[in-house]
C-alpha cells in the first residue's frame, strides 16, 4: 500500500556514504568530491555526504554539499583518547552524524547517549536500523532521520523498496508517530528507487555504491535528486 500524503511538500534528504571507498577516500577525495559538485541542486532536495572522521575536513573544503560524519562518540573535549568528541565536529562545521549503521554496531545505551547529547551540540543523528523493531524501539528517542536499511540488502542490487515495501510502510508508520524522518537504503541505486521510496512515505534516501561506484557519480546523484522530487 502506498503512503502519499504531502510528497511535493516536504524537503527530501538523499545522504550519500562515502563508507571508506578506495574511490571516495583519502587521496582520492578532491576529485570525487569535485566530481558531485557540478551537479545541479533543487532546494526541495537536501543533499548530505557522510564522510569517514578522517577525511572529514578535507571534505569541507572540496564540497559544496552539507557534511556529517560516519560515526560520533558521546563525550566532550577531555581525556577521551581514541574517540570522536562531537565538539570537535561541530567546531569545524560538521553538522551530523550517521549512529549504528549496520558496519559500525553500537549498543543501545550508546545510541541513547548520543542522540542525547547531539541536542547540546546542535548536531543531527541519522540512526540506522534494521528492523521495524529496532525502529520501534528507537523511535521515542527523536533522532533527526530513521534511516531503514536490511542488511542483507546493503551493496547489492536489489532495492529494498522493491524486495521489502510494506515494511518501509511499517517504519514510516511508527516514526511518524514520533515525528521521525524515514530514510530508505540498501541497494537503492536509482532514481526510480528514490521515487518509490517518496511513494512509501520515507522522505529520502542514504545512498552508497550506486553513487561512489557508479561509472558516472554526478549523473548517478542527479538521477536521485529527480527521484526524490
Amino acid at each position: 500500500m502506498l503512503v502519499t500524503w504531502g510528497i511535493m511538500e516536504k524537503q527530501r534528504t538523499a545522504i550519500v556514504n562515502l563508507k571508506n571507498y578506495k574511490e571516495s577516500t583519502g587521496k582520492n577525495i578532491e576529485n570525487f568530491l569535485g566530481s558531485l559538485n557540478s551537479v545541479h541542486t533543487d532546494e526541495k532536495v537536501r543533499i548530505i555526504m557522510a564522510i569517514n572522521p578522517i577525511d572529514l575536513k578535507s571534505a569541507r573544503k572540496y564540497s559544496k554539499f552539507e557534511v556529517f560524519s560516519q560515526t560520533v562518540d558521546p563525550v566532550p573535549k577531555g581525556s577521551f583518547t581514541g574517540k570522536i568528541p562531537m565538539e570537535s565536529l561541530s567546531e569545524i562545521g560538521v553538522n551530523g552524524s550517521l549512529i549504528n549503521h549496520s558496519e559500525n554496531r553500537i549498543e543501545p545505551q550508546k545510541i541513547e547517549s548520543i542522540i542525547q547529547m547531539s541536542r547540546t551540540y546542535s548536531l543531527e543523528t541519522v540512526l540506522c536500523v534494521e528492523s521495524p523493531e529496532e525502529a520501534s524501539r528507537y523511535a521515542s528517542l527523536k533522532p533527526n532521520f530513521m534511516a531503514y536499511e536490511p542488511p542483507s540488502l546493503i551493496g547489492g542490487n536489489i532495492s529494498v523498496t522493491t524486495a521489502e515495501p510494506s515494511i518501509i510502510s511499517d517504519v514510516v508508520s511508527v516514526c511518524r508517530t514520533h515525528g521521525v524522518k524515514v530514510l530508505v537504503g540498501a541497494g537503492v541505486k536509482t532514481g526510480e528507487d528514490a521515487r518509490r521510496s517518496v511513494e512509501l512515505g520515507a522522505e529520502g534516501v542514504l545512498i552508497a555504491s550506486g553513487i561512489v561506484k557508479s561509472d558516472e557519480p554526478s549523473n548517478a546523484l542527479e538521477a536521485i535528486i529527480h527521484g526524490l522530487i
